[in-house]
């Protein structure tokens, strides 16, 4: 990895897992994407011709225990619609998202009451892909947009 593709947390360590980026050409890259993930390692790409913004990390989530994933790929997906405002993007537009980053086995896990982003996970370790958060049998799933969006509430809400 050269030192231009490098990614690094917020205290200046280098990361050995690069974040995952956009396969095709047509993305643009935006800086400032570290400062909504808690020091992970992150890069934030928008997409003009489908008006989609992508936040790329590479982070460590801790769960109760039941089932440590260690470091995953993130990916949070929204629709700009003007500064400060988004809305949802629907999972046609997910899945293409999904597969330009190549992030196969993803699973969607949202904890946001009317979420504007969707938020897909898979952990780094190839193991590890397919066993779903320990939230989804335990929170109940609040369904909207027809079914096309699952969220939960998060253990601070």
């Amino acid at each position: 990895m050269s030192e231009a593709t490098a990614d690094y947390f917020a205290d200046g360590t280098r990361s050995i897992v690069s974040v995952l980026r956009p396969k095709n050409p047509g993305w643009q890259e935006i800086p400032g994407a570290g400062q909504f993930t808690l020091g992970f390692p992150a890069r934030s790409f928008w997409y003009l011709p489908r008006n989609l913004f992508v936040i790329s990390a590479v982070e460590a989530v801790t769960g109760d225990g039941k089932i440590e994933k260690g470091f995953q790929y993130h990916l949070s997906i929204s629709k700009p619609v003007r500064p400060g405002v988004v809305k949802r993007c629907d999972s046609n537009e997910a899945r293409w998202v999904l597969d330009q980053f190549e992030l196969d086995g993803a699973e969607e896990d949202n904890h946001v009451p009317g979420g504007k982003v969707r938020n897909f996970w898979r952990p780094v370790a190839d193991p590890l892909i397919g066993l779903e958060c320990e939230c989804k049998a335990e929170e109940p799933a609040i369904v909207e947009d027809k079914g096309d969006f699952v969220w939960r509430p998060s253990h601070d809400t």
